[in-house]
């Protein structure tokens, strides 16, 4: 942080309407008799025609700065650095050419903001938000106010717009659980559409606080916002799958759909997608109304999460799995037939076309999944347990296809990862 050294520098007043009067003042301050000074000048300025001029408005700037600065005399006046301020920019009214300070480069100024600052920073690690809240919010009003007169000091001027010190005045009132205060200046970082990885928060934050206010439009804004500036991150289609109820897969599944479109390259949101639907398909103990139509939907959306990456083994596991409760499922119908009758044999016949088919597909896949859990240095419990599997899946498939040798290649790869 830029710092401002602050050299008193003191101009003899030219008016001699009030010279002796000032001479005064000017004689306590050079001494640092402050308490002295305070007294002098709210007396000089009490005066209507003094009010009038603008040199007792800035030695009151001058004088109330370094009260607010001193350990001695801060308690004459326990607002001091916002009256010292108020007393500046009463100068600069009065005198647009701003002669004492423009020879000073508006040091004091700059001084008062530093004061600001500092206080916000010591209250922030000490743990009183709400005072470092206050603090870093006034050194805002004091550097937007410099920042509209175009000042600078030995070179250095503020930005057009501080993101460092929004985002200090947001997280004090974050912190002091002053969430409508907080949401105030975050917003001010999120209008500007400002990225970085230290600001996504930012975004997550309003998203989730119109959310609760059930404000859909700036929850809209801010959720897009954030999908705009961060495509990579996966949060925003987290959060809106957590607006719907889990255990209402009609509701899931309708918000998976609205999804699927908006996000198209996540592989993950694709694969739970597919997961939730397995489940529903396969998991319970009867069989959905519509099971052959989930099927269906089933591997059209894992199809589309293999399109994504080809190369996590989770989902072509899954396919596998889809794969062999088909090729269960062709068998039972297989069993079912019991007749010697030429349609019985041909019905038998086609539905070994269909299993050669099934099986091919669970080949596939389990292989895919095998080499690539094969190509691993090492394998989590999980890993170890999928890798398993579609051992066990190579092997099954083998036997249907009538490849001996194969079926008990895998059989004993299988075994081997007990």
């Amino acid at each position: 942080m830029q710092r401002f050294l602050l050299s008193l520098l003191i101009i003899l007043g030219s008016s001699n309407l009030f010279a002796q009067s000032i001479e005064d003042i000017e004689a306590q301050v050079a001494k640092g008799e402050y308490d002295k000074a305070k007294t002098s000048v709210d007396a000089f300025l009490a005066k209507e025609k003094n009010a009038a001029k603008p040199d007792g408005w800035w030695y009151k700037g001058v004088i109330y700065n370094e009260i607010a600065k001193s350990e001695k005399y801060k308690s004459l006046a326990p607002d001091g650095r916002n009256e010292a301020f108020n007393a500046f920019k009463k100068y600069y009214e009065l005198d647009p050419k701003a002669i004492r300070a423009t020879l000073e480069q508006h040091v004091r100024l700059f001084d008062i903001y530093n004061g600001y600052f500092d206080l916000g920073v010591a209250g922030f690690g000490a743990s009183k938000f709400d005072d470092a809240y206050s603090n870093f919010k006034n050194a805002l009003m004091v550097e937007e106010y410099i920042g509209s007169k175009g000042y600078e000091y030995n070179g250095f001027k503020f930005p057009a717009f501080d993101t460092t010190l929004i985002q200090n005045i947001a997280l004090s009132a974050y912190r002091a659980k002053r969430d409508e205060d907080a949401v105030i200046y975050y917003k001010k970082i999120a209008d500007q559409r400002i990225a970085g990885k230290d600001n996504v928060d930012i975004y997550q934050l309003l998203i989730e606080y119109y959310l609760k206010k059930n404000d859909q439009v700036n929850k809209e804004k801010y959720l897009a916002l954030g999908r705009e500036l961060y495509p990579a991150d996966d949060r925003w289609y987290q959060m809106e799958l957590e607006e719907v109820d889990a255990k209402d897969k009609k509701a899931l599944f309708a918000k998976y759909e609205e999804l699927m479109p908006k996000y198209p390259d996540k592989y993950i949101l694709s694969y739970n997608y597919a997961v939730e639907l397995f489940n529903l398909t396969y998991a319970g103990d009867i069989k959905p109304a519509d099971y052959k139509e989930k099927q269906q939907k089933l591997e059209g959306v894992l199809m589309k999460t293999l399109a994504i990456n080809k190369t996590y083994p989770e989902a072509n596991v899954l396919m596998a799995r889809h794969y062999y409760n088909v090729l269960y499922d062709l068998q039972d119908e297989m069993q079912a037939i019991k007749g010697n009758t030429a349609a019985d044999q041909k019905k038998k016949a086609d539905m070994k076309t269909k299993m050669n088919g099934a099986a091919d597909q669970l080949i596939m896949y389990s292989q895919t999944a095998y080499d690539l859990y094969g190509a691993k240095a090492t394998l989590k419990a999980g890993e170890k347990g999928n890798y398993k599997v579609v051992a066990g899946y190579l092997s099954t498939a083998y036997d249907v296809k009538g490849d001996k040798a194969k079926a008990d290649e895998y059989r004993k790869k299988s075994e081997a990862n007990n």
